[in-house]
């Protein structure tokens, strides 16, 4: 099971400790439980704990109408609520399998392996949940762009899981129960680990020497909007991320001709996420 679940009896004691529990989204006070996870869904718009512990960070958030926001796989409570917040056409969701997502009827298609065209310094705010461990290709590529997407100012809020053990990362054909026993699930091709983080996601973004959301927000409230305790503090399954644009660690160093060509500004990111990616992928190809 890739994240911690909470027993019947401390869900139970932490409502009573305080008061009413609802959904921080949509106000809903019914949840369902989720993999083993005890009354965690919110029954109304299908939030779990990771989406409305990220939805107290981006309610803080000092966001235009006008602004412009990339949602990858939208979470259908969070994209009703920015539905509302922002202008027609600044709000883009999107993911590579539209379909799922029936609930927005003007969800766009992107391809996370596939990004090159996308427009730069585009976007004043991206957010992504749970997204990076589905990414079928060097996971560096991917942040690289989604910051080269973003504007001088934006911010990349995103929640990756962060768990137990080391860094593990598998692209090729393997059967489905060894993918689940590695990844946690069917369709991951990646486990990010606390044991080395610093050399794997940590070699590619500058990342917090912490994550404290009793610093930000008081108990009653994460009681309230039904997010367990044990998701509060430390890299877990639910640490929200918030990146500005510098904070990814690859930069193309400075052409000397200012008509230096796409793709050798490509071969010198390519170059250095190699080199920052290859104690992991050392180690992963080791298994």
């Amino acid at each position: 099971m890739v994240e911690l679940s909470a027993s019947v009896d401390d869900i139970v004691a932490d409502r009573e400790d305080s008061g009413s529990v609802s959904c921080n989204i949509c106000g809903g006070s019914e949840f369902s439980d989720m993999r083993g996870r005890v009354a965690v869904q919110c029954a109304s718009c299908g939030s779990l704990e990771r989406t409305r512990l990220l939805w107290f960070y981006l309610e803080r958030l000092s966001l235009r109408r006008d602004a412009k926001v990339l949602h990858i796989a939208p979470e259908r409570g969070i994209y009703d609520r920015l539905r509302d917040l922002l202008d027609p056409g600044a709000y883009r969701p999107a993911d590579l399998s539209p379909e799922n997502f029936r609930f927005a009827q003007d969800i766009d298609r992107i391809d996370l392996t596939r990004l090159d065209e996308e427009p730069s310094g585009h976007y004043d705010l991206i957010i992504d949940v749970h997204v990076l461990e589905h990414v079928t290709c060097n996971y560096a590529y991917t942040l690289y762009h989604l910051h080269r997407m973003l504007k001088p100012t934006g911010l990349h809020v995103c929640v990756i899981p962060i768990l137990g053990g080391g860094y593990d990362e598998c692209f090729q054909d393997i059967p489905e129960e060894e993918r689940v026993r590695r990844f946690g699930q069917s369709d991951h091709v990646r486990w990010f680990g606390r044991d080395d983080i610093d050399r794997s996601l940590g070699s590619v973004m500058r990342l917090p020497s912490k994550f404290d959301a009793t610093s930000d927000f008081s108990r009653e409230e994460l009681l309230r909007a039904n997010v367990p305790e044990h998701h509060w503090v430390g890299f877990n399954a639910s640490t929200v991320f918030r990146f500005r644009r510098e904070d990814m660690l690859l930069q193309p160093r400075p052409s000397a001709s200012p008509k230096a060509s796409g793709t050798g500004r490509a071969r010198t990111v390519a170059n250095k996420m190699s080199s920052a990616l290859a104690p992991a992928l050392r180690r992963v190809r080791g298994r």
